[in-house]
């Protein structure tokens, strides 16, 4: 009688486990849904992805849309190529709206039939991080004019402030820490012509302040040729495509430190990285580590392959342009109480090393913000804000020419700065602190970004314009900043303006003393220009009186588009910070087509 019971029992498992399911827990796709199931943001760095498994279909010409949340909205149309399909396990779903049932359609071919299925997905609402001195979860998006045949455009904005949990870690060198002390939650976000945040990258997954190697500001995220998003991050820079895939992290080569501002994909593939050097000797014995002077070109593995030590190439004993800054502003290290005041020249010379304005290595004599790589003669273009300065050198280490009046610099500088011409060639006379006598022409103060526009043979530079003409304004109301474009005569070794916007539309309301961007773009023949930090002291009110609430102490960046040559904005975006001393770093144009092809 217990045998028989035993083998039954027997009996009865095999059977179970004969009809057992084999894929376990394995998720299954809903009723009805034609291919396999959904992953919300599969790489855990994009919150707003997801992806639409296969199930063992095979399939191919995909096009995704990803639906407008209302008649206000705007959809996000895309095609993904075949193989793009095949590397990513599925098709790619990007452009997901936060805390919404989100819908979107994806359509494809199949043993040579066409298919097509409307898919639904509920999303988490959008977590950037949060600190004390926060009062909306992310910076507020105000459209204020679209042309139609811009409608689809996608752009990417670069925020940056602190959180509380800011970096405790530093250089093991205490009387020159470096940079390493700035630190934040990485703010990178996408919103549409809606004013919708469309895309962001999760803070968590890729910022931890308490790691040397995962602290740091998230800044300078440049598209690279393959379409994917490249940036730098304190010790490190990093590489992640669109749907948050993180492709690689790269700590800088030994010898450098503290990247931030610019790291950009060259035109030879490798990488160009504004960063600083540590142990540094200078010639009077001191070892500092240095402030924003290294420029380091690195290929896709991580390896040197060149660097510009612009202490040796430039000159930090230069202080015209240190002296005319307002201290309240100098770059990110955002000082109210100063705001207005001027840094004298002793007070420059005794600064503590660090990150302080001051002549001489171990200061930041010279804050190189942007770094552009010319592959016709192998040179790379820099701006610098504390020279008020565009600066274009050689593979050989050599300055080819510099953009910048000719106040306090030394004599071996003197056949590189550019002559300025007007449009029929003609010299145009200037004084040695830029003021250019009946004539628009203006040189560059304080700039951010300069980029050669190899499609015009020109080049766009922010001018942030603080300083300007080296000193600073009676009013404070009277400062502006500006996009412009310059022709530059490498042979003749003179400058042209040709375009330029903000001195006139915007004035003092466009105001950046930091941050910002200009770039062409060739897909419209058209400027993108984003005045990142306007507001920053407060808009029509002078430095006004910072209040963390909802009407001062604002940051109000503008981001307009316009039609090459136009003045008249074909898109303009009012982005309202969210956070005591937020600003906005750069902007983008994001085309999903090129990113997820």
């Amino acid at each position: 009688m217990l045998k028989s019971i035993i083998v039954s029992a027997l009996i009865a498992t095999l059977s179970f486990s004969l009809h057992a399911d084999p894929n376990g827990m394995k998720p299954f796709p809903v009723d009805n849904a034609p291919l396999g199931y959904l992953i919300h943001n599969p790489y855990e760095n994009a919150p707003l992805t997801a992806l639409v498994t296969l199930n063992g279909h095979q399939i191919s010409d995909v096009t995704v849309t990803v639906h407008a949340k209302d008649d206000t909205g705007v959809d996000i149309h895309y095609p993904v190529s075949d193989m793009r399909v095949m590397s990513e396990g599925g098709v790619p779903i990007f452009g997901l709206y936060p805390a919404l049932m989100n819908k979107f359609t994806v359509n494809w071919m199949e043993n040579g039939e066409p298919h097509s299925h409307l898919y639904q997905m509920l999303t988490p609402d959008i977590d950037m991080g949060f600190s004390e001195s926060q009062w909306a979860k992310a910076p507020k998006v105000h459209v204020e004019h679209v042309d139609k045949d811009f409608k689809a455009r996608l752009y990417f904005l670069n925020w940056t402030n602190p959180d509380g949990k800011s970096s405790p870690l530093m250089h093991n060198n205490p009387t020159a820490p470096g940079a390493f002390s700035w630190d934040g939650k990485p703010g990178f976000f996408i919103i549409d012509t809606a004013g919708d945040i469309r895309w962001y990258m999760n803070p968590y997954t890729t910022h931890n302040s308490k790691n040397y190697d995962t602290a740091g500001y998230a800044m300078g995220m440049n598209v690279t040729q393959d379409g994917n998003m490249v940036w730098v991050q304190g010790q490190t820079w990093k590489k992640m495509s669109l749907m948050g895939r993180m492709i690689s992290e790269h700590n800088l080569p030994g010898h450098f430190i503290d990247a931030s501002h610019e790291g950009i994909e060259g035109a030879n593939g490798n990488i160009f990285i504004r960063a600083a050097a540590k142990d540094y000797h200078r010639p009077d014995g001191k070892v500092v580590n240095t402030i924003r002077d290294q420029i380091i070109e690195v290929d896709s593995t991580g390896k040197l392959v060149d660097y510009w030590d612009l202490n040796q190439i430039l000159d930090p004993m230069r202080d015209a342009a240190l002296l005319s800054l307002d201290a309240g502003a100098v770059c990110l290290n955002i000082d109210i109480d100063q705001a207005g005041h001027q840094t004298t020249a002793e007070d420059l010379k005794n600064a503590p090393f660090g990150d302080i304005h001051g002549v001489e290595t171990g200061r930041n004599w010279l804050h190189a913000n942007s770094v552009d790589y010319d592959p016709v003669d192998d040179s790379i273009i820099i701006s610098s804000r504390h020279q008020s300065a565009v600066i274009k050198i050689g593979r050989d280490k050599q300055v080819k020419w510099i953009i910048s009046p000719t106040e306090g610099w030394s004599e071996r500088f003197a056949d590189k700065l550019l002559q300025p011409v007007d449009a029929s060639g003609n010299p145009i006379e200037c004084t040695a602190k830029g003021l250019c006598s009946g004539s628009d022409f203006d040189f560059s103060y304080t700039p951010h970004t300069a980029y050669k526009v190899p499609q015009k043979g020109t080049y766009t530079v922010f001018d942030n314009g603080d300083g300007r003409h080296l000193s600073q304004p009676m009013f404070a109301m009277n400062k502006y900043s500006r996009s412009v474009e310059y022709k530059i005569d490498e042979n003749k070794m003179t400058i042209q303006q040709i375009w330029q916007y903000g001195k006139n539309e915007l004035g003092y309301a466009g105001y950046s003393p930091v941050t910002s961007i200009v770039k062409y773009q060739a897909d419209k023949d058209s400027m993108m220009s984003y005045f990142a930090s306007a507001g920053l002291f407060g808009i029509g009110g002078g430095y006004g009186n910072l209040k963390m609430d909802e009407t001062t102490g604002k940051v109000k960046s503008i981001l307009v588009e316009h039609r090459y040559g136009e003045t008249k904005p074909a898109v303009k975006i009012h982005i309202d910070s969210h956070d005591l001393f937020a600003t906005g770093y750069r902007a983008q144009v994001i085309r999903p087509a090129l990113m997820l092809k």
